[in-house]
């Protein structure tokens, strides 16, 4: 009797987890503009600007994460703040936000290790995307999560911090790509 009520808890779940990627798009519209903030980091980081004013025009671009997820919710079709009582996709949201947590974290680095910021913001970013492994059922989320965040710290203490943001832009970049090609192939 338990082993039944769980398999159809387990299946109930599934429906709404399945509900949640087709409504969010796996969260393509995030991962898109996330291409876009670390580009612009990149140029920045580029710059040949005292540490201080980079570090601060990086948080500026971090501005831009919801304006450029509408946007590219209207362009792939997602519904990012639709009103629903499936709880994965309140889940997903808080997992983005989650990140506006996480920045102090690195507004520590900007203020006492001003030279790590760079890759601390990148590993805290390839961090925050583990969990939605989970809820999107994507191992393309698991694997880029743990590689941008290591990546971010070999590549800082080999490279510096302009390597560390091409890294996260081309991660990012095979993320959406793959984010799109799976919601294509099982979402349509």
């Amino acid at each position: 009797m338990e082993n039944t009520n769980l398999k159809e808890a387990i299946a109930g779940l599934n429906v709404l987890k399945k509900d949640a990627q087709k409504t969010m798009k796996k969260g393509l519209p995030f991962v898109l503009a996330s291409v876009v903030i670390w580009g612009l980091i990149l140029v920045v980081q580029a710059l040949n600007l005292d540490i201080s004013v980079k570090n601060m025009c990086t948080f500026v671009c971090c501005v831009l994460l919801m304006p450029l997820a509408i946007l590219f919710a209207k362009v792939v079709g997602a519904d990012i703040f639709r009103k629903t009582p499936n709880p994965i996709n309140k889940l997903a949201l808080l997992n983005t936000m989650n990140q506006f947590l996480y920045i102090l974290i690195v507004m520590w680095a900007f203020s006492r290790a001003p030279e790590y910021m760079v890759m601390v913001y990148a590993m805290v970013f390839g961090a925050h995307l583990l969990p939605f492994s989970w809820a999107y059922d994507s191992k393309a989320y698991l694997v880029i999560s743990i590689v941008e965040t290591v990546g971010a710290l070999v590549l800082y203490f080999l490279l510096g911090s302009i390597a560390v943001a091409a890294f996260i832009v081309i991660g990012e970049i095979v993320l959406s790509t793959l984010l799109w090609l799976n919601c294509k192939r099982n979402l349509s």
